[in-house]
């Protein structure tokens, strides 16, 4: 495209307004300035009283709909529903955002109040008996012997009362019928040559 034609078309439609954002920037679209006609100049005008600073430093931040058309990302700028739409979207990712926290901290203090609780049922090892003492201060009474209790009673107690045995620790024990596992030590290794059958 000649120069001339360039100038003419810019001359033709000068002001090239495609549409503003919620905020009231505005964004333009201007012809190509190169020879491909697909690449047009797309620019966005601040909001009057407001400064690009606040916009470069990241304070604030233009739509994200109105981003990726000043990058040729989209072809088509969005509409006011759009941007609409998408601010209530994010308002509600925010409620569900702070919804989850606050159940995130309940569920939080809830679990150290259970456990606190739980510590504070827990008698210190000092203050409970051990078993030797334990041993100690049982009663003692002394069973009658079997010849006072009667053959009936001697008979029944020994069916009613199981036998016990005394297991001794298996761990300890060297019969243990455990298999002790394998040492691992390296071990030298040996390839096997590739046998390669046909053609």
């Amino acid at each position: 495209m000649s120069f001339l034609a360039r100038l003419f078309r810019r001359f033709r439609s000068p002001t090239g307004f495609v549409g503003r954002d919620l905020e009231g920037n505005r964004f333009f679209e201007y012809p190509s300035v190169s020879d491909d006609p697909r690449r047009t100049k797309r620019v966005v005008k601040y909001a009057p009283g407001r400064d690009m600073l606040h916009y470069v430093s990241g304070e604030r931040r233009l739509a994200v709909q109105w981003t990726s058309w000043l990058t040729h990302t989209r072809s088509h700028p969005p509409t006011l529903e759009e941007l609409q739409a998408d601010l209530e979207r994010q308002r509600r990712v925010r409620l569900n955002a702070a919804l989850i926290e606050a159940r995130d901290r309940e569920q939080a203090a809830q679990i150290a109040a259970a456990q606190q609780t739980v510590v504070r049922h827990v008698e210190p090892p000092s203050q409970q008996p051990s078993m030797p003492e334990a041993v100690e201060t049982a009663p003692a009474t002394a069973p009658l012997p079997q010849a006072e209790q009667g053959p009936l009673a001697a008979g029944t107690d020994a069916q009613r009362l199981p036998q016990t045995r005394i297991v001794p620790d298996q761990r300890s024990d060297p019969s243990s019928p455990w298999k002790q596992p394998p040492r691992d030590e390296p071990q030298s290794w040996q390839p096997r040559a590739v046998v390669r059958r046909g053609g």
